[in-house]
Order: C-alpha cells, then sequence, then structure tokens
C-alpha cells in the first residue's frame, strides 16, 4: 500500500492531474469552479417518488402534494429514486468523460456525489446490499460506494441480450429494446431484502423500471434508485 502511495505522488509530480470539465491542474479532477457550476437536486422540489422536478418552492418532505403527474397515474415498482444533478452542463460532460472515455480517476468525485444524496434521503432505509445496472462504470462506482459505506455489493443482475443503445430512441422504443433483457443471478438473495439500485443517468426511468420489474421476480423488501443525475 506505502509502495502504491509513493508511485501515485511521484506520477501526480511528473504529470499533475487537471480537471476533466477546464484542463486546469486539480487535485480531484473536477476543480472547484466547476464543481461549483452543477446545481444538486436537493435545492428545489422534486416528486418523493421518482424525483422529477417540480414546480413551486422547495418543499422536499413527504406531503401529498410533492408527487408528480406521472407517479399520480403510473404503478412503480420502487419505493422511491433520487439524482444528484440535472443531466447538463458540467454534469454532462463528467458523466461522459467517466462512462465513454473511461477516465476513472473522477471514481471519487462521483461517488461523493452520490454519497450526498445517499446521506439526505437513504441513509436510514437498512439497505441490505447495493446493486448496478449492469455496466463496467456502473460497477466501478457501485463497489466503490459500497465499500465507502461498509454496505455489501452484489452483482445479481445480469444482462442476457444485446440491446439498441436507448439515446435517440423515443419512449416507447426505449421500453420495447430494454424489456426482458436483465435476469437474476439468484433470486433467493433479494427476497425480503431492501435493496439500493446505483445507475448514472436516469432519462425515461425505462431501464431502471425494468431492473426493478427483474429484482421485482425475487420478492424483495424495499427497491431504492440512486443515480448521479436525470433529465429535466
Amino acid at each position: 500500500m506505502l509502495k502504491k502511495s509513493i508511485i501515485d505522488f511521484l506520477r501526480d509530480l511528473a504529470i499533475p492531474p487537471i480537471c476533466a470539465v477546464c484542463g486546469k491542474i486539480s487535485p480531484d479532477y473536477l476543480c472547484r469552479e466547476c464543481c461549483l457550476e452543477i446545481l444538486s437536486l436537493k435545492m428545489v422540489r422534486s416528486c418523493r417518488y421518482c424525483g422529477r422536478l417540480l414546480p413551486g418552492q422547495n418543499d422536499n418532505t413527504g406531503h401529498e402534494e410533492n408527487i408528480c403527474s406521472f407517479c399520480r397515474t403510473g404503478d412503480y415498482n420502487f419505493t422511491a429514486h433520487r439524482s444528484f444533478a440535472i443531466y447538463g452542463g458540467n454534469m454532462k460532460k463528467i458523466i461522459k468523460k467517466f462512462k465513454y472515455k473511461k477516465i476513472y480517476n473522477l471514481k471519487d468525485v462521483l461517488i461523493g456525489f452520490l454519497s450526498d444524496v445517499y446521506e439526505e434521503y437513504f441513509r436510514g432505509e437498512n439497505i441490505d446490499y447495493i446493486d448496478t445496472v449492469p455496466g463496467e462504470h456502473t460497477e466501478i462506482l457501485a463497489k466503490g460506494f459500497a465499500a465507502k459505506h461498509g454496505i455489501q455489493f452484489k452483482q445479481n443482475i445480469m444482462k442476457i441480450r444485446k440491446t439498441h443503445r436507448q439515446g435517440g430512441l423515443d419512449l416507447k422504443e426505449r421500453k420495447i429494446n430494454i424489456l426482458d433483457c436483465f435476469k437474476l443471478r439468484n433470486c433467493l438473495a433479494c427476497r425480503d431484502k431492501n435493496i439500493l439500485v446505483i445507475d448514472d443517468v436516469w432519462t425515461s426511468g425505462s431501464t431502471l423500471k425494468e431492473i426493478c420489474r427483474t429484482i421485482g421476480s425475487g420478492s424483495p423488501g424495499k427497491i431504492f434508485l440512486l443515480t448521479l443525475a436525470r433529465g429535466a
């Protein structure tokens, strides 16, 4: 461990870490100025189920009024979903760098964002284990987050067929594209368990809803969803 720390220190001296957004030298790979431009959703009023933004002043309590029109009419198969920020601006840039450019040095910054939301909304929910939407970058986030909070990580969700990228598809196409593409490795593992599922972005919610439907086949306790960002 000491040897690795020395190697990391010498490497940073030779090639200083830079902000993934603006390119300035930054030990956390995201400088303070670029981080401050990311607006946390804790500061705005949102639906108590799906986290969708609501008009009006911030009142993030459990009041009946804090439910969006989609959740009033829809039948959601999870207890609650929360995101750290809106998917746009610097948040969109760093997620894309992490996901597509594989700049995994951003891991600690992103885990910090997830932790901020977890402490606010999910700390008292007695989470039994953490799982994630299958993917290299999401697994890195979920494993790191689980280790930070001392919660077990189980990769119990597996993808059993190829799908098209969800980007560019309309809502109906997204649902069809993702239908029946996940499977539980062990149905008994989630029986009566409170599960926190981590993903990067909630756009239409199609992927995470399908994940929840898959988990539901194993008779879990509660399912909570935690993402870095969401569409408005």
